[in-house]
């Protein structure tokens, strides 16, 4: 994937031999340096972006454009604030040509599954960042998309209330039965969500690891002082860093536990 920089009208290869397939229902989070081409890969994968060389397939099919199959779900939660909870939720739907009741009623269990029950009626405005977020989770998730695809969701987040919105993301993606792909600064996260965790090195994005986690599901956050927790915890971490870095500056790069 190449991008021309518009400023100084430069080429810069931003993604290259970035090979993965990721299978039905699997979490799959990818982490690398700041630069290195992971919102740019999701990007590709929705249809925002096309790729300049390569093809993303979905059963078979190039992507080339975005789709009902695929939800996105951006680090701002960008909720209307005109609009309640449920109008913030139901509001992907309408813009597909749903009727509104329609749409509201396609919405409310969508709310509930986010723990947003009672809040139906509330503005953006009398939400906490966590709860806002959830919001953001409950629009993707009420288009009923195959693929949810999440850039860095939770990085505006207090650590507390991070912990918390991992945990319930978990919870979220057991019962939806959905395909995610995640991307993330935070190498505990990483591996707290994940079934495979995909490391890439600096710019140009390579693909240097392909992790799997073998920690038993269901996970709470105790895990996260198991000893295997913690190995691979420290296996991520020590991939991130063994590498040469470019341009690209590795800012973000967190590991707890």
């Amino acid at each position: 994937m190449e991008y021309v920089h518009p400023r100084t009208g430069k080429s810069v290869l931003a993604i290259e031999d970035l090979n993965v397939t990721v299978e039905p229902q699997q979490f799959v989070t990818i982490v690398g340096p700041s630069g290195c081409g992971k919102s740019t890969f999701l990007k590709i994968a929705n249809g925002l972006l096309p790729a300049t060389s390569g093809t993303v397939t979905l059963h078979g099919e190039d992507v080339r454009k975005a789709s009902r199959s695929r939800g996105m779900v951006f680090q701002d939660a960008s909720l209307l604030p005109w609009f309640s909870v449920l109008m913030n939720a139901a509001y992907g739907l309408q813009c597909q040509g749903v009727a509104k009741n329609e749409a509201i009623e396609r919405a409310r269990p969508v709310l509930e599954m986010v723990g947003l029950t009672g809040f139906e009626d509330s503005y953006p405005h009398e939400l906490s960042g966590g709860m806002q977020q959830r919001v953001n989770v409950a629009r993707a998730l009420a288009v009923d998309p195959e693929i949810l695809l999440m850039d860095e969701p939770f990085a505006a987040l207090d650590a507390q209330t991070r912990e918390l919105m991992q945990k319930e993301l978990l919870d979220i993606w057991s019962q939806s039965n959905k395909t995610v792909l995640f991307v993330t600064h935070q190498i505990d996260e990483a591996v707290f969500l994940s079934d495979r965790v995909l490391v890439m090195s600096a710019r140009p994005g390579r693909l240097i690891a392909d992790i799997t986690i073998d920690i038993p599901r269901p996970r709470d956050l105790r895990v996260k002082r198991d000893p295997r927790f913690v190995e691979l915890n420290g296996q991520v971490w020590d991939l991130l860093h063994s590498t040469p870095s470019t341009d690209a500056d590795p800012e973000g790069l967190t590991s707890v536990g």
